[in-house]
């Protein structure tokens, strides 16, 4: 069968990205911590009959020690980017106190990734928090984002020789409203009016970060955007389509746009939006990843172009399944490159693709049973790291630039 070379622009980024919580393990002095070892989530887990340690981060995957071995694996996957996160937790454990040690550490673990040929993007916040931040009301506190900025500001002169992009804030919609509206993540709040003053406070502490991080460094600098593809469904749901649209996709960029230098993309799921702007997952004629997600490749290239009007560069920053058997991980990432590439085709400029994730991790809430890695954490046997087939597919298009398709499917997908 003819195949078709669908080829990437020049110094186009691949990759694949981590969060520091999910795999460096003992993150002690932070709230996700405090949560999981807490009698009420213990309790949770153990009426459920679920086994508690596997719920809990512990050591996670050891990359806090291990950082380098996996460094190697992205590099001998032909990756030229990695994205990692900085724990707050560790760096100001207590407040106003910056740990040297802790700062060292992070400045180790960056000079090895650029030992390794990685460009670096660097996450400051990925949903946890200090303790004693969390004990002050954590983001609902409007005195947080003056405490953000000036532990960016810590970071930044450290670590800013080796950072080529700065990642303010990981979804920041995801945390509000998991947080603060639908009380599955820390610290469990059912509140509107809170979630709304959460999401004005992270915005606030993005804009001033950025501006910091501006100033302090000349790095490009963004936020890590969640956003949904949405399609309307059912009466009257092209208003609420509307509606639903400004409040996931467009509110929070809107007011920060004005000081990102590009935008990072976090794509995982398609919603059908009904009455009133209710949103649930599409499964209908499309299959579904471990977690019961259904995948939808082609609504990345739409969110694409839509995100065109604002004129900036933009990276994925996260885009992955959870697929433990393997075998449907490598026609996920083609089939979403695919449409990056129609994208990119439509004048979208899209300068690099970074796969969540680099290893399997642990998954908040799911613990470690979801599998989104390239690379297989076995639990069983001390960690040990091992790539897996669709890392050396993904390893290809990474070395060549280049997406091979066969020509017959490449409107069937």
């Amino acid at each position: 069968m003819p195949k078709q070379k669908l080829f990437f622009p020049k110094d186009f980024l691949w990759g694949a990205s981590t969060s520091g919580h999910q795999t460096e393990g003992n993150n002690t002095n932070s709230d996700w911590w405090a949560f999981e070892h807490s009698q009420r989530r213990e309790a949770v887990l153990k009426a459920a009959g679920k086994n508690i340690p596997d719920y809990q981060s512990g050591i996670a995957c050891d990359s806090y020690n291990r950082y380098d071995e996996d460094f190697a694996l992205a590099q001998h996957l032909n990756h030229n980017a990695t994205r990692i996160g900085i724990e707050w937790a560790r760096i100001e454990p207590e407040e106003g106190k910056f740990s040297e040690k802790e700062l060292a550490h992070y400045e180790k673990v960056l000079q090895s990734a650029k030992f390794h040929g990685l460009q670096t993007f660097v996450t400051l916040h990925h949903y946890t928090l200090p303790k004693w931040l969390a004990d002050k009301g954590g983001f609902l506190n409007p005195a947080s984002v003056g405490l953000f900025a000036r532990y960016v500001s810590a970071v930044s002169r450290r670590l800013n020789q080796y950072t080529d992009f700065w990642l303010t804030i990981n979804e920041p919609e995801v945390y509000a409203t998991h947080s603060y509206l639908l009380g599955r993540y820390p610290p469990k709040k059912k509140s509107l009016f809170k979630t709304l003053k959460v999401v004005n406070n992270l915005v606030d502490a993005h804009n001033q970060a950025a501006k910091i991080l501006k100033f302090e460094t000349g790095k490009p600098v963004s936020m890590a955007y969640q956003l949904s593809d949405l399609e309307p469904s059912g009466f009257f749901s092209h208003f609420t389509h509307f509606l639903a649209e400004y409040l996931a996709n467009e509110y929070i960029i809107n007011r920060t746009i004005g000081t990102c230098d590009f935008i990072g993309v976090n794509y995982y799921i398609h919603h059908h939006i009904g009455f009133w702007g209710i949103r649930k997952h599409s499964h209908s004629k499309h299959e579904q990843n471990d977690l019961g997600w259904g995948i939808h490749p082609d609504g990345l290239e739409r969110l694409l172009v839509n995100l065109k009007k604002h004129n900036k560069p933009i990276y994925i920053t996260e885009n992955g399944i959870a697929d433990s058997k393997d075998i449907k991980r490598e026609k996920f990432i083609k089939d979403h490159l695919y449409h990056v590439h129609c994208a990119i085709q439509k004048g979208v400029d899209v300068r690099g693709y970074l796969y969540w994730s680099l290893i399997d991790n642990f998954e908040w809430l799911h613990g470690f049973w979801p599998r989104f890695g390239l690379v297989e954490i076995d639990r069983e046997d001390l960690l040990r790291r091992k790539v897996r087939y669709s890392a050396l597919k993904y390893a290809e298009i990474c070395r060549t630039n280049c997406l091979e398709v066969d020509a017959s499917q490449v409107h069937n997908i």
